[in-house]
């Protein structure tokens, strides 16, 4: 069995960061900016800390909205190696946060939006409007607990397999339901929707059912083993099936360490090319090495099918890493990076797969608090792809950018 590190849930893979379709996206601004407040904005800052206390007596709820304007300097808007064309990208993007209940309660709701409004200054046709929304419900009873979750993007931007702008819609639901058998053990079932849409390209379907179950060597130690039984659909392709065979592994070190997800091999079995073993997991380190300091990073190995090469799916290993360092109170300084391996297969007898991907990934960034609600971020990515065989997408591309949320 290979071991390939997680990506921790909610992360993204490296091909998705290296996209840059959610680089111009709203976050909250968060940044602590107490200690640089004059006396009387000080005592304004006590009363609505002091409100927002009383609030939370009343209710376990919490409601943040933000909203950002982008702009943006693409060097190759179509991902392409030859006849690269550059343009500006101004992005609009408003959005919210929404809680209720924490990890002890009987009912827990988070719900994250975000559109995303994108205009470019030659390439008008390519102006897209592009939504982000992720949820997750979680009721515990004395030892039964059930967990929905899922994502739902609708986008049109970069796709490193297409090699240019595409239009897809992603949506992937899922439920788990889990009993605590006693203090150290726990089993359960899960069921999961993949489903991929591309406009006009190749769109695919993959149902997940499995069974786990986990042991708890300590409070801070708790190892498994879980079995998905998968059925994939692809368009042109027809049916695949497989296996999963995972590790489940939560380890939290300390209150600064962390690692947790899932590793194991995936056994496909195709429509008529025979039948594969592949490496599968996520699994993600964190570490907090002071208040100020976080280091991450996200290892990942999964099979996706491909949109634009009819018959053949791609495997994907890589790893994404980060850094966040907090300067006083108003400057955030991070840097994120990263390498992806994709090879492609084949699904289908007589159909060849030779296409390798090369990426490489690089992106800091500065994000300034200008006041308690509102922060400026600056960034630069640059992105390779060293991309071979048939069907290749090789192209290098760079992003500079500037942004200001405001939230609430």
């Amino acid at each position: 069995m290979m071991l390939h590190a997680v990506n921790a849930e909610g992360q993204e893979t490296l091909r998705d960061a290296a996209a840059g379709t959610q680089a111009s996206l709203a976050s909250p601004a968060s940044e602590k900016v107490l200690d640089t407040l004059d006396e009387n904005d000080s005592e304004d800052v006590f009363l609505d800390e002091f409100m927002n206390y009383q609030m939370k007596l009343l209710k376990n709820w919490k409601l943040s909205v933000y909203t950002s304007g982008t702009w943006r300097h693409d060097s190759n808007v179509f991902l392409r190696n030859t006849d690269v064309q550059s343009d500006m990208m101004y992005s609009f993007s408003p959005g919210f946060q929404y809680s209720y209940g924490d990890e002890k309660a009987k009912l827990q709701v988070l719900a994250d939006y975000n559109a995303q409004f994108n205009f470019y200054d030659k390439f008008s046709q390519q102006n897209s409007f592009n939504h982000f929304l992720r949820l997750s419900l979680a009721y515990r009873m004395k030892k039964t607990s059930f967990k929905l979750s899922g994502l739902f993007h609708q986008v049109t931007g970069g796709d490193l397999d297409v090699g240019g702008q595409a239009a897809r819609v992603q949506f992937s639901p899922q439920l788990q339901i889990m009993y605590e058998v006693s203090e150290k053990v726990r089993v359960g079932l899960n069921g999961q929707l993949q489903r991929t849409h591309y406009d006009a390209l190749i769109s695919s379907t993959t149902y997940r059912f499995g069974v786990f179950a986990d042991y708890s060597f300590s409070p801070r130690f708790r190892l498994g083993l879980q079995f998905n039984e998968m059925l994939q659909e692809v368009d042109r392709s027809g049916g695949q099936t497989g296996q999963d065979y995972l590790v489940r592994l939560e380890y939290e070190a300390s209150k600064k360490l962390s690692l947790t997800g899932n590793a194991g091999v995936h056994m496909l079995h195709t429509a008529s090319a025979g039948d594969s073993t592949l490496p599968l997991g996520a699994i993600g380190f964190k570490y907090a090495a002071s208040p100020k300091t976080t280091l991450y990073a996200n290892l990942y190995a999964r099979a996706q099918n491909s949109p634009s090469l009819s018959g053949q799916y791609f495997q994907s290993e890589g790893v994404l890493m980060g850094i966040q360092q907090q300067i006083g109170t108003k400057v955030t300084l991070g840097a994120d990076a990263g390498y992806d391996l994709s090879t492609y297969h084949s699904y289908v007898a007589g159909v060849s797969g030779t296409r390798k991907d090369n990426v490489v990934f690089m992106r800091p960034w500065l994000k300034y608090a200008l006041q308690r609600h509102v922060s400026l971020e600056v960034f630069y990515q640059h992105t390779t792809n060293d991309s071979t065989g048939t069907g290749s997408q090789p192209f290098a591309r760079d992003l500079v950018g500037a942004g200001i949320t405001g939230s609430w």
